[in-house]
């Protein structure tokens, strides 16, 4: 290690002998990020729901307590010096911060956050029951009696997390360490119970994500002395070390000079950036970094894997950025340096961009794709000019070493888009031509869809004078096809809502009158109800669409990202009002997927498995039940007193199922016998059948996704996930009428409703589903006023009120033209 590096001179960092103290240089620029919201939400979240058994204890805290009250000996002094490390660490940083000179500014930060979390904290624990004066004293107690929260992992936990972006992953793991144990010797000692341990771990990394929002918060990026001093460790000597004008989450980019002159760009994957971190790395993956996440790659399996995809694509004649050095740093830092060459084409204008780099362009993405690589990444930046006329690929971290037919024409349609924001269509049509020929072209077509471009090309698309409708028309002209049509979405109208409306109070009104219930009595029912468990469960609703999200991923062969396809769920709640949730599903599903280049026929394969993976997880768990001994419909309820016989309403429930069985006949006799709606459902007929022999033909492809365990496991979780997520929110509407039942109950109830509501050709299944759920819950025992009271509630928070959200969310899908 040379001198410099030692001293900390040439990167501006205070440090001791090859030690890294900071993660950023001295006044490094800060942002807001992302994460940090959902970290503050998230907290925010477990906070409300710790509300409910604060201030304890329950049993889960009694058990936990005592036995980590029976491990004496030697664990007592590890508790003591633990819980003495959530004062004595955070104070160790504070002298870090002090000492070096421009990190004060860090004093400011730390500030926010620990008087937002002391606040919050003595709220909150005043509102459970621990006067303030208990929380204050707690502070420096190191024994019971137990208050509720604990103050001190609060603000020790504040401290910790709002320095971690600024400090080493050395000094971010020994922080993560101290406030795990030091939550765990809290319990020990009897301070707090671990309700209000964890409560106090939210409360300080909330606090933390305020300030980071407030403030911003540095991204750990190595500064360029620093990469000068980790190339002269790897033995290269270069010279003018600057940013380069292209960025990539959670990498550095830099370019130099080397000592023969020749340009490099160099690529750090830094061991202390911050956007790499898992969190980060989630919300790229989810969000931003297109469809192929890498999140379990470490910095050197990223820096390995790109070089042996550039290795493979120099061996087949590809023209690509010669690789000089690959290593990594003393301080795990891994590099990997390229000699540049040329320009990127986006620095051009298409006057200086001929014909003959056009077609280069593509033979050289054919020759990639030839040898089984699939760039990944392919826009104007990682395509570069090279004097001679030709031009060559760069950047090859996400390409796929066994690439799929999908990944290979989403890199054709990304090169044919990048290739028309600077030259116009014309031009760019006739080359992709030239090259791939009619049937090559004509595959990129369905592609052609704002979905599978990057964010980039979407942005030059937004400023071009053309749209990719236009594109796609010229691309079909030139490969002699006709341009694929895109699913029609119905919809929905105000006429669909007030219709919505009058069939659930029409319902709601049949059902009570049936059961010989009072619109009075309910009423009365609702006003004595506990709302904040309405309230949780109302906040726990959106999680339902985030797990079918999964399960939707899951059924799809071709890589999607979570965030668009979670964004599609809470859609799909929107339309569920004016269709059938069934009919609404399909037709959204089939756009979506249509516009990343699915064709109609496999987008409706992808929706049946998963439709398929649902009724397969419904039949597990009614089985599952019905065959061991956990409570089912004829089981007594356990711990109510309000609870009656179910036998007693059994001619009721009957008579309601009854009703509701004939309206719905009814209602198919009069579309029957009215010319008009009669030709309506006739007509469907015939489209009908086209769409099986579509099915047929693609459902070979389509089930390419059931011999892949990692797919099956992402459709049983996701739908599994759905349906016991959907039990705890009845269970908590239930709770908020003074009653109570087993969990396997509610997820029979809820199963058998979902189940049969999802087979009635009626939009959301208004009144039927309320009807089963009434039903349900007086087969294990609810009286008629709670059991009414509650599928009101549930219904409320599950479907009426989602589409407030949906409706935003089918906005955005919109926007961004993924519908």
């Amino acid at each position: 290690m040379s001198g410099s590096r030692a001293q900390g001179v040439s990167s501006g960092r205070w440090r001791p002998r090859g030690v890294r103290v900071f993660s950023s240089v001295a006044g490094a620029a800060r942002s807001r990020r992302p994460t940090d919201i959902i970290l503050l939400v998230l907290s925010l979240l477990l906070l409300v729901f710790l509300w409910w058994p604060a201030p304890g204890p329950t049993q889960v805290d009694t058990h936990i307590t005592t036995l980590l009250g029976d491990l004496t000996g030697v664990w007592t002094l590890l508790w003591d010096l633990s819980y003495a490390a959530l004062v004595l660490w955070p104070l160790v940083l504070v002298v870090l911060a002090c000492v070096n000179r421009g990190r004060r500014r860090l004093l400011v930060d730390w500030l926010l956050a620990t008087v937002a979390a002391g606040a919050l904290a003595l709220v909150i624990g005043d509102l459970a029951g621990t006067p303030w004066s208990v929380s204050f004293s707690s502070l420096t107690s190191s024994g019971p009696p137990q208050v509720y929260l604990a103050v001190r992992v609060a603000l020790g936990s504040a401290v910790v997390a709002t320095a971690s972006p600024h400090f080493s992953r050395p000094l971010r793991l020994t922080g993560r360490l101290v406030l795990g144990f030091g939550a765990v010797s809290t319990v020990a000692l009897g301070v707090a119970y671990p309700v209000g341990v964890i409560a106090g771990l939210a409360v300080g990394l909330g606090a933390a994500a305020l300030a980071h929002l407030i403030l911003g918060s540095p991204g750990g990026e190595l500064s360029d002395g620093e990469v000068s001093d980790i190339l002269t460790e790897l033995g290269l000597t270069v010279s003018g070390v600057h940013n380069a004008p292209i960025r990539t989450a959670g990498v550095v980019l830099k370019t130099a000079v080397d000592q023969n002159g020749d340009s490099l760009l160099i690529k750090v994957y830094g061991r202390d950036a911050w956007d790499s971190q898992f969190l980060g790395g989630l919300w790229t993956a989810a969000v931003r970094r297109g469809e192929r996440p890498h999140l379990g790659r470490s910095r050197q399996g990223q820096l390995e894997h790109e070089a042996v995809a550039t290795l493979i694509a120099q061996r087949a004649g590809v023209p690509i950025l010669e690789v000089v050095r690959v290593g990594q740093g003393a301080d795990g830092d891994a590099v990997l340096v390229s000699r540049l060459r040329g320009r990127r084409l986006s620095q051009l204008v298409a006057d200086d961009i001929d014909d003959q780099q056009l077609h280069s362009a593509w033979r050289c993405l054919v020759r990639l794709h030839d040898a089984g690589l699939a760039h990944g990444r392919i826009d104007g930046d990682r395509v570069l000019a090279l004097p001679n006329g030709t031009v060559a690929l760069a950047d090859l971290a996400e390409a796929d070493l066994v690439a799929p037919r999908d990944a290979i024409v989403t890199d054709r349609t990304r090169l044919l888009a990048t290739t028309t924001t600077l030259v116009g269509h014309e031009r760019s049509v006739a080359a992709a031509f030239a090259v791939l020929t009619g049937p090559g072209l004509a595959e990129v077509l369905p592609y052609l869809q704002p979905a599978v471009l990057d964010r980039d090309t979407r942005k030059a698309l937004k400023n071009a004078q053309w749209d990719l409708t236009v594109l796609r028309d010229a691309a079909a002209a030139a490969a002699g096809v006709q341009p694929p049509a895109l699913q029609r979405v119905r919809r929905v109208s105000l006429k669909s809502i007030l219709f919505a409306v009058a069939g659930t109070v029409f319902a709601y009104w049949l059902i009570s009158r049936l059961l010989g219930v009072d619109f009075s009595a309910i009423f009365s029912e609702l006003a004595t109800a506990n709302w904040w468990w309405i309230a949780a469960a109302l906040l726990l609703s959106p999680t339902v669409q985030a797990t079918y999200a999964v399960g939707t991923m899951g059924a799809s062969i071709k890589p999607l990202r979570y965030g668009p396809v979670a964004i599609l769920q809470y859609a799909i709640q929107f339309i569920a009002v004016a269709l059938p949730a069934t009919a609404a599903r399909l037709a959204l599903d089939v756009r979506f997927f249509q516009r990343f280049g699915v064709a109609a026929a496999g987008a409706i394969s992808i929706g049946l498995i998963d439709s398929v993976g649902g009724f397969a997880v419904q039949i597990l768990l009614i089985a599952l039940i019905a065959l061991t001994a956990l409570p089912g419909l004829t089981a007594p309820l356990r711990g109510t007193a309000t609870s009656t016989s179910s036998a007693a309403n059994g001619p009721s429930v009957l008579a309601v199922v009854l009703v509701l069985v004939a309206v719905i006949a009814l209602a198919a006799a009069l579309t029957w016998l009215i010319p008009s709606a009669r030709r309506r459902v006739t007509s469907v007929i015939p489209k009908a059948r086209i769409t099986i022999a579509a099915q047929r033909a693609s459902a070979q492809e389509a089930l390419q996704v059931l011999r892949l365990p990692s797919k099956l496991t992402q459709i049983l979780a996701g739908n599994l996930g759905s349906q016991i997520i959907q039990a705890v929110i009845l269970g908590a509407c239930l709770h908020a009428f003074g009653a109570d039942a087993h969990l396997s109950q509610l997820v029979l109830v809820n199963t058998l409703v979902v189940l049969f509501a999802g087979l009635m050709p009626v939009p959301g299944g208004v009144g039927v589903a309320e009807a089963g759920y009434i039903a349900g819950l007086q087969a294990i025992g609810i009286e008629s006023t709670i059991a009414i009271s509650t599928a009101l509630s549930f219904r409320l928070v599950t479907f009426y009120l989602p589409p407030v959200w949906g409706s935003a969310a089918m906005r955005w899908l919109r926007r961004h033209q993924y519908v």
